[in-house]
Protein backbone atom coordinates (compact mmCIF):
# COMPACT_ATOMS: atom_id res chain seq x y z
CA UNK A 1 0.00 0.00 0.00
CA UNK A 2 2.85 2.40 0.82
CA UNK A 3 4.28 1.81 -2.64
CA UNK A 4 0.94 2.66 -4.27
CA UNK A 5 0.64 5.84 -2.23
CA UNK A 6 4.18 6.80 -3.23
CA UNK A 7 3.25 6.39 -6.92
CA UNK A 8 0.17 8.57 -6.45
CA UNK A 9 2.15 11.25 -4.58
CA UNK A 10 4.79 11.18 -7.31
CA UNK A 11 2.14 11.57 -10.01
CA UNK A 12 0.65 14.56 -8.21
CA UNK A 13 4.06 16.12 -7.60
CA UNK A 14 3.74 15.80 -3.82
CA UNK A 15 6.81 14.88 -1.83
CA UNK A 16 6.63 13.33 1.62
CA UNK A 17 8.74 14.64 4.52
CA UNK A 18 10.83 16.97 2.39
CA UNK A 19 13.25 19.20 4.30
CA UNK A 20 13.38 22.82 3.10
CA UNK A 21 15.70 24.08 5.82
CA UNK A 22 18.61 24.33 3.39
CA UNK A 23 16.54 26.08 0.70
CA UNK A 24 18.24 29.38 -0.13
CA UNK A 25 15.02 30.82 -1.55
CA UNK A 26 13.69 32.91 1.36
CA UNK A 27 10.31 33.35 -0.36
CA UNK A 28 9.40 29.69 0.12
CA UNK A 29 8.04 28.36 3.38
CA UNK A 30 7.46 24.76 4.27
CA UNK A 31 3.95 23.75 5.23
CA UNK A 32 2.18 20.51 6.12
CA UNK A 33 -1.10 19.24 4.73
CA UNK A 34 -3.53 17.72 7.17
CA UNK A 35 -3.39 17.43 10.93
CA UNK A 36 -2.99 13.66 11.01
CA UNK A 37 -0.39 10.95 10.39
CA UNK A 38 2.39 11.03 7.78
CA UNK A 39 2.43 14.76 6.97
CA UNK A 40 2.81 15.68 3.34
CA UNK A 41 4.75 18.85 2.74
CA UNK A 42 4.24 21.52 0.14
CA UNK A 43 5.61 25.02 -0.33
CA UNK A 44 4.10 28.42 0.25
CA UNK A 45 5.57 31.13 -1.93
CA UNK A 46 5.45 34.50 -0.20
CA UNK A 47 5.58 37.32 -2.73
CA UNK A 48 5.06 41.09 -2.83
CA UNK A 49 1.37 41.61 -3.55
CA UNK A 50 1.97 43.88 -6.54
CA UNK A 51 4.01 41.12 -8.25
CA UNK A 52 0.84 39.01 -8.61
CA UNK A 53 -1.54 41.83 -9.63
CA UNK A 54 -4.50 40.66 -11.70
CA UNK A 55 -8.23 41.16 -12.12
CA UNK A 56 -9.99 40.68 -8.81
CA UNK A 57 -13.58 39.59 -8.34
CA UNK A 58 -15.76 38.10 -5.61
CA UNK A 59 -16.84 34.61 -6.66
CA UNK A 60 -17.15 32.15 -3.77
CA UNK A 61 -18.63 28.88 -4.95
CA UNK A 62 -18.64 25.75 -2.83
CA UNK A 63 -17.71 23.59 -5.80
CA UNK A 64 -14.49 21.59 -5.92
CA UNK A 65 -12.10 24.57 -6.11
CA UNK A 66 -11.26 27.42 -3.78
CA UNK A 67 -12.45 30.71 -5.27
CA UNK A 68 -11.96 34.41 -4.46
CA UNK A 69 -13.92 35.30 -1.35
CA UNK A 70 -13.52 31.91 0.32
CA UNK A 71 -11.41 31.38 3.41
CA UNK A 72 -9.10 28.35 3.41
CA UNK A 73 -6.56 26.99 5.89
CA UNK A 74 -2.88 26.19 5.37
CA UNK A 75 -0.18 24.75 7.62
CA UNK A 76 2.34 27.55 8.11
CA UNK A 77 5.60 27.78 10.05
CA UNK A 78 5.26 28.94 13.66
CA UNK A 79 7.11 31.67 15.45
CA UNK A 80 10.51 30.13 15.94
CA UNK A 81 12.98 27.49 14.92
CA UNK A 82 11.91 24.10 16.16
CA UNK A 83 8.32 25.25 16.69
CA UNK A 84 5.71 23.03 15.06
CA UNK A 85 3.73 24.42 12.13
CA UNK A 86 0.24 25.67 12.86
CA UNK A 87 -2.86 26.02 10.79
CA UNK A 88 -3.55 29.55 9.54
CA UNK A 89 -6.51 31.04 7.66
CA UNK A 90 -6.17 32.98 4.43
CA UNK A 91 -8.71 34.67 2.20
CA UNK A 92 -8.50 33.59 -1.44
CA UNK A 93 -8.06 36.52 -3.85
CA UNK A 94 -7.09 34.69 -7.03
CA UNK A 95 -5.55 31.66 -8.61
CA UNK A 96 -3.14 30.53 -11.27
CA UNK A 97 -3.48 27.30 -13.20
CA UNK A 98 -2.27 25.13 -10.30
CA UNK A 99 -2.11 27.41 -7.28
CA UNK A 100 -4.25 29.58 -5.06
CA UNK A 101 -3.38 33.17 -4.17
CA UNK A 102 -4.37 34.29 -0.71
CA UNK A 103 -3.87 36.88 1.99
CA UNK A 104 -3.07 35.84 5.55
CA UNK A 105 -5.71 36.39 8.24
CA UNK A 106 -4.59 37.12 11.80
CA UNK A 107 -6.42 37.80 15.05
CA UNK A 108 -3.35 39.45 16.63
CA UNK A 109 -4.45 42.91 17.88
CA UNK A 110 -0.93 44.27 17.21
CA UNK A 111 -2.04 44.65 13.56
CA UNK A 112 -4.56 47.34 14.53
CA UNK A 113 -3.38 50.57 12.95
CA UNK A 114 -0.71 48.88 10.78
CA UNK A 115 -0.98 50.16 7.19
CA UNK A 116 -0.08 46.73 5.77
CA UNK A 117 -3.13 45.14 7.43
CA UNK A 118 -6.87 45.78 7.03
CA UNK A 119 -9.54 45.14 9.67
CA UNK A 120 -12.10 42.53 8.58
CA UNK A 121 -13.91 42.06 11.88
CA UNK A 122 -14.91 38.67 13.26
CA UNK A 123 -16.09 35.70 11.24
CA UNK A 124 -16.12 31.95 10.76
CA UNK A 125 -12.37 31.91 10.15
CA UNK A 126 -11.79 32.36 13.90
CA UNK A 127 -13.58 29.87 16.15
CA UNK A 128 -13.27 32.23 19.12
CA UNK A 129 -15.01 35.09 17.29
CA UNK A 130 -12.08 37.50 17.61
CA UNK A 131 -11.51 40.66 15.61
CA UNK A 132 -9.25 39.84 12.63
CA UNK A 133 -7.00 41.56 10.12
CA UNK A 134 -5.77 40.64 6.62
CA UNK A 135 -2.18 41.31 5.52
CA UNK A 136 -2.16 43.20 2.22
CA UNK A 137 1.52 43.63 1.30
CA UNK A 138 2.37 39.91 0.96
CA UNK A 139 0.54 37.35 -1.16
CA UNK A 140 0.72 33.65 -0.40
CA UNK A 141 0.81 31.25 -3.33
CA UNK A 142 0.08 27.62 -2.43
CA UNK A 143 -0.95 24.50 -4.28
CA UNK A 144 -4.64 23.71 -4.03
CA UNK A 145 -3.51 20.35 -2.62
CA UNK A 146 -1.96 22.26 0.29
CA UNK A 147 -5.17 23.78 1.65
CA UNK A 148 -8.09 22.75 3.81
CA UNK A 149 -11.53 24.06 2.92
CA UNK A 150 -14.24 24.41 5.53
CA UNK A 151 -17.05 26.25 3.73
CA UNK A 152 -16.27 29.68 5.18
CA UNK A 153 -16.84 32.75 3.02
CA UNK A 154 -15.80 36.30 3.80
CA UNK A 155 -18.83 38.64 3.46
CA UNK A 156 -18.92 40.51 0.13
CA UNK A 157 -18.62 43.97 1.69
CA UNK A 158 -15.48 43.02 3.60
CA UNK A 159 -14.01 41.37 0.50
CA UNK A 160 -14.69 44.54 -1.50
CA UNK A 161 -12.83 46.61 1.13
CA UNK A 162 -9.82 44.31 0.67
CA UNK A 163 -10.21 44.44 -3.13
CA UNK A 164 -10.35 48.25 -3.15
CA UNK A 165 -7.08 48.47 -1.22
CA UNK A 166 -5.45 45.94 -3.58
CA UNK A 167 -6.65 47.95 -6.60
CA UNK A 168 -5.64 51.34 -5.19
CA UNK A 169 -2.32 50.43 -3.60
CA UNK A 170 -1.03 47.30 -5.37
CA UNK A 171 -2.10 47.72 -9.04
CA UNK A 172 -4.74 44.98 -9.06
CA UNK A 173 -7.61 45.48 -11.53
Amino acid sequence: MDESLAIIRDGLGIEENRDHSADPDQNKLSTMIGPQAAPVQTEINVLPTESMARALFYAPDMDGQADPGEVVWIWAPSDGPGSPPRERAMVVVGRTRNTILGLLISSNPEHRGDDDWIDIGAGGWDTRGRQSWVRLDRILEVSELGIRRQGVVIPRGRFERIANRLRNEFSWA
